[in-house]
């Protein structure tokens, strides 16, 4: 009895210390910092003893006292809860480990400051050297007040422009100075509920002293983001333009319809009043006053998260945050946060009327390329932490979406298809507005077909469901994915971590690792029944209301009747169609043989010891080259090019190796159309893309390291029996009639469809054909043209990856080393391009877009003279930084404005500087003016050390990237290896050619180039 008594007394002690412990941990301490709690907290610690000897003593008080310490928890976490932004999520969270597996992932490790600022750490080497740094403000344009529209957007720019630790113009000057480029490396985002600061910091060795000033300088310019920002007058004045700028620069036609349905599918929102780019009004008027406003309101220490992925040391990095952080303060007073609390309130309250008929909705633009037809559905959902329940059900969602979607891509590559695209998508947009929804584009003149059959394939799928084999088809390819994720865990960028933290965090869903994903989601997958992707496709699309959709060029009118009661006659007219169960075809099979030729194929094999790269020379005139890598494990990527490409193409027939291109890639083989290819190869993991390029015809992709043979058999069958199909070929003008009326109507476009041609002396194998010529082609010509270079042309065949080197080249002898001999390049006998020296070019776009693209143009050389092209790139970035300088940061002209260097691969003596600038049109005259001073002083007085040293230390830290990266190599090195053998030395001397490039050199050739006299100038406005 007395043990029992004994134990009971250690068991309430326990409970009691426990309970002690975590009140004092979780609850009081937060609340001392952040809570009017305080005063209470301080009585407790005093006469805490007092309380311990009376709990002790009576068991009744000990549980009186437990159910006023979970009360009095309950209100410090409402109050805590009302004081934080709608999208926060508790770090509890992070710590569940559940027993059916759905929990984060163990690797994460997390903690939270006294203050409420919260970490998320990961350690990942891919890169190596690199850490990828986010600051997560969980406030965006959602958070605004009405008076502050535009507020948050224009405050992620100011906190660029001068802080407690970097003057103005400093920040940028800094990161170059560590090789950090701005833009790629440092940059920033402004969204409906989040605002997100970017840093991508190299590093040296883990461990060095230098590695660790650089990390603590980066927590300094982040907590300088979190609460140092100066936002001084004059900066505000001088950034507000380029807000201005950035507004024209990203407004369209397309962004203009997606707000007007918007509003359509959530009318009255809160959502269509807050668009991060802001109002006008509220931009040009906005003082110091308001955006600290913004700043002190939302930017607090316990609405942060630092989310940190890549190559550092956990422990130093937890003791730099602690030391960087932990001194950051709430700067919000009192009638800041009871604003705060009403707005988080709207936030959380915000709803429109439920959808509950059938509405349509008509939005016509003229300058759309072509016609948007949808049907869908839009309910607002709880937004809620996710569970497994909830993970399952997007899973089996997504499996019926993509069956479904497979039917209609049938049905686009059919003979006299209505419309060129379909796409089905259900899921949850902005957080909690769940979407359902089929759409197709189509011509103006066709939207009413293209309407039939949507509802038709959408009705049919309901009352009917979906096949056994169409099943077991997607069931493969995402049990492909899921292991396919896991074979390359090891190797996953952390970029992409970072962002997909941060992506699952504020959206409450929970951030797995691959081998999570695949243990919980596998033998899910494998155990569904056709039954169970049936019912979850009709809760899909359950809801009692549809949404009917009509956007685009198609000009409805009828008499009296209004656009929206034809679109829903329509609409009715489609329901009363016959539907009929569908039928699938019978399964297809791999109709090739493998060859039967003997295999002692090869000529001469050779292995670059220095590179790790082995060339293997067939009998036949084809070319193998490898490089065997660990950058990306499971993975191989590969090109084949054959041929000339779009320099091949003759005078008389502008534009055809863009649509040979589109009808190689939708046509599929000769006895394979694209859908069977596709179920043939469905949980295979493999890619292959035709590309008609500038200099060569290459099939590329990747597979998986398991996949060797499957990519040969492909390789061969593609290359023997390529298909052309006459229904694909009426698909592909389609295509090209719909995106280049669409062009017509952007600067963008207008100076992809002239510019580019301009810059040639219109020479046709640059630029965009016109529609009229492309449109006279036929699949004979496409044919007659492209065959020979199919069946004679020599072949090289790159690959790059995590690969067996031997079975790479017992799969190459057996089915390529065997092809027929195949013939040297010819030499083509068009005449070279010629630059417009001293020409101007004025275009006009007929749109309402208010904006202007500036480009003045130098011709260069080519690429091969290597030396000088490196030497042109490095011009570039220093006419690009000067540009910032002067055209964004000094006048406020432009929000986009850079040069590069483009030396041409296939033509000698053929390059061209490209300097180019998004301005407002009222200022076109200004800017050419400035861009001309600086092009001057570069030609007269060359670079200064100080910009080209800034200039190399962002190319530096990119090549060290390049060298793990199998892109670089695979395009960069093993292609055109075979012509170009010196390729292999340039691999090897890159970084110390780029690091020993002198102030010298570069004034050099901005003193042969950089003639203004010499100089074509495009301009093109709007009409």
């Amino acid at each position: 009895m007395r043990s029992f008594k004994v134990n009971q007394e250690l068991k309430i002690r326990s409970a009691l210390w426990h309970l002690i412990l975590r009140f004092i941990f979780n609850y009081l301490l937060p609340a001392i910092l952040v809570t009017i709690y305080k005063f209470i907290t301080i009585l407790r610690i005093i006469f805490w003893d007092i309380i311990i000897i009376m709990l002790k003593k009576n068991i009744y008080l000990l549980i009186l006292f437990c159910v006023f310490l979970g009360f009095s928890c309950t209100l410090h976490n409402l109050n805590k809860n009302n004081f934080s932004s709608f999208s926060k999520v508790e770090f509890n969270e992070l710590k569940k480990d559940n027993s059916n597996g759905f929990s984060f992932d163990k690797a994460l490790i997390h903690g939270t400051l006294l203050n409420g600022f919260r970490y998320i750490l990961l350690k990942n080497s891919t890169p190596e050297n690199r850490i990828s740094m986010h600051l997560n403000v969980c406030a965006g344009s959602m958070h605004e007040a009405d008076n502050q529209q535009g507020i948050a957007h224009f405050l992620e720019h100011m906190l660029f422009n001068g802080s407690t630790h970097f003057k103005p113009g400093e920040l940028v000057k800094y990161f170059q100075s560590i090789g950090m480029s701005f833009g790629s490396d440092a940059n920033a985002h402004t969204s409906f509920f989040e605002t997100v600061y970017d840093i991508f910091l190299p590093l040296n060795n883990e461990n060095s002293d230098n590695n660790y000033k650089k990390i603590e300088k980066a927590f300094l310019v982040l907590s300088d983001f979190a609460g140092g920002g100066l936002l001084l007058s004059s900066e505000i004045n001088k950034e507000r333009n380029i807000v201005l700028c950035e507004k024209q620069d990203r407004d369209s036609v397309s962004y203009q319809t997606f707000k007007k349905a918007l509003n359509f599918e959530i009318p009255d929102s809160r959502i269509n009043q807050r668009f991060p780019i802001g109002i006008e009004k509220i931009i040009k008027t906005a003082d110091r006053a308001l955006l600290k406003n913004y700043y002190d309101t939302w930017y607090t220490p316990d609405n942060m998260i630092l989310v940190m992925v890549g190559d550092f040391n956990v422990d130093i990095a937890k003791k730099l945050i602690k030391k960087s952080f932990s001194s950051m303060k709430t700067r919000a007073d009192k009638k800041q946060i009871i604003k705060k609390k009403a707005i988080l309130k709207q936030i959380i309250q915000d709803k429109w009327k439920p959808h509950s008929a059938i509405k349509a909705f008509y939005h016509y633009e003229p300058e759309a390329g072509n016609t948007d037809v949808s049907i869908g559905t839009v309910t607002k959902l709880e937004f809620k932490e996710d569970t497994l329940e909830d993970l399952k059900k997007r899973v089996l969602g997504n499996i019926a979406d993509t069956i479904l979607q497979n039917r209609l891509s049938k049905i686009v590559r059919q003979k006299n298809s209505p419309f060129s695209k379909a796409g089905v998508f259900s899921g949850t947009y902005l957080r909690n507005i769940f979407f359902s929804s089929i759409s197709a584009e189509s011509d103006p003149d066709k939207w009413e077909n293209t309407l039939e059959i949507l509802n038709k394939n959408l009705c049919t799928a309901l009352k009917f469901g979906f096949t056994d084999q169409e099943l077991k088809r997607v069931k493969a390819d995402f049990i492909l994915k899921l292991e396919s994720n896991v074979k390359k865990a090891g190797t996953r960028e952390s970029t992409m971590l970072a962002k997909s933290i941060i992506k699952k965090i504020n959206n409450k869903k929970v951030f797995m690792s691959p081998k999570q994903r695949q243990n919980i989601l596998k033998p899910f997958i494998e155990h569904l029944a056709i039954d169970d992707v049936n019912k979850a496709f009709f809760q899909t699309w359950s809801a009692k209301h549809r949404l009917i959709e009509v956007t685009g060029n198609a000009l409805i009118s009828s008499g009296n009747k209004t656009p929206q009661n034809i679109i829903l006659k329509t609409y009715e007219k489609s329901k009363k169609q016959k539907l009929v169960k569908y039928k699938q075809k019978n399964i297809a099979f791999f109709p090739y043989l493998t060859p039967s030729k003997k295999i002692e194929t090869i000529k001469h094999q050779k292995h670059i010891k220095n590179l790790d790269v082995f060339t293997i020379d067939f009998k036949n005139n084809i070319r193998l080259n490898l490089k065997k890598t660990d950058f990306k494990k499971k993975e191989i990527i590969f090109r084949l090019d054959f041929g000339k490409g779009r320099k091949a193409e003759p005078v008389s027939m502008p534009g055809i190796s863009l649509i040979a291109q589109e009808v190689i890639n939708e046509s599929g083989l000769g006895l394979l159309d694209k859908d069977q290819l596709k179920e043939v190869l469905a949980g295979k993991d493999i890619n292959i893309y035709f590309k008609a390029d500038k200099g060569t015809f290459t099939f590329s992709g990747s597979c998986g390291s398991n996949e060797i043979q499957t990519l040969f058999k492909l390789l061969h069958a593609y290359l023997m029996d390529p298909g052309f199909r006459q229904e694909i070929f009426d698909l592909s003008l389609e295509r090209y009639k719909q995106m280049y009326h669409q062009m017509l109507r952007t600067h963008q476009g207008m100076m992809k469809i002239k510019g580019e041609k301009f810059l040639a002396e219109n020479d046709t194998r640059f630029g965009m054909p016109d529609f009229n010529k492309i449109n006279k082609l036929t699949l004979d010509n496409i044919k007659l043209w492209i065959k020979p270079f199919f069946e004679n042309k020599e072949i090289e065949i790159s690959i790059v990856g995590d690969f067996d080197t031997q079975k790479i080249i017992n799969n190459a002898s057996k089915y390529i080393g065997t092809l027929e001999k195949r013939k040297s390049q010819n030499i083509i006998t068009r005449k070279q391009p010629n630059f417009p020296r001293d020409r101007n070019l004025l275009l006009n776009v007929d749109t309402k877009i208010d904006k202007t693209i500036v480009k003045i143009a130098f011709k260069t050389h080519d690429f091969w003279d290597i030396q000088k092209n490196r030497r042109l790139n490095i011009l570039a970035a220093i006419i690009s930084e000067r540009l910032r300088k002067k055209i964004r940061e000094n006048l406020g002209a432009s929000y986009s404005s850079y040069a590069y260097n483009n030396s041409s691969m296939e033509y000698k003596d053929y390059g061209v500087l490209h300097i180019v600038a998004n301005v407002d049109s009222k200022m076109t005259s200004i800017v050419i003016k400035e861009i001309k001073i600086i092009i001057n002083d570069l030609f007269k007085n060359g670079v200064k050390q100080q910009e080209l040293n800034l200039a190399l230390q962002p190319v530096l830290t990119h090549i060290k990237d390049l060298k793990k990266n199998n892109e670089y190599w695979l395009n960069s090195v093993l292609f055109d290896s075979k012509n170009h053998p010196e390729k292999f030395n340039w691999a090897e001397n890159i970084f110390q050619d780029y690091k020993s490039i002198t102030k010298q050199e570069v004034s050099f050739l901005a003193k042969k180039y950089l003639k203004i006299e010499n100089s074509a100038l495009i301009i093109i406005k709007t009409l």
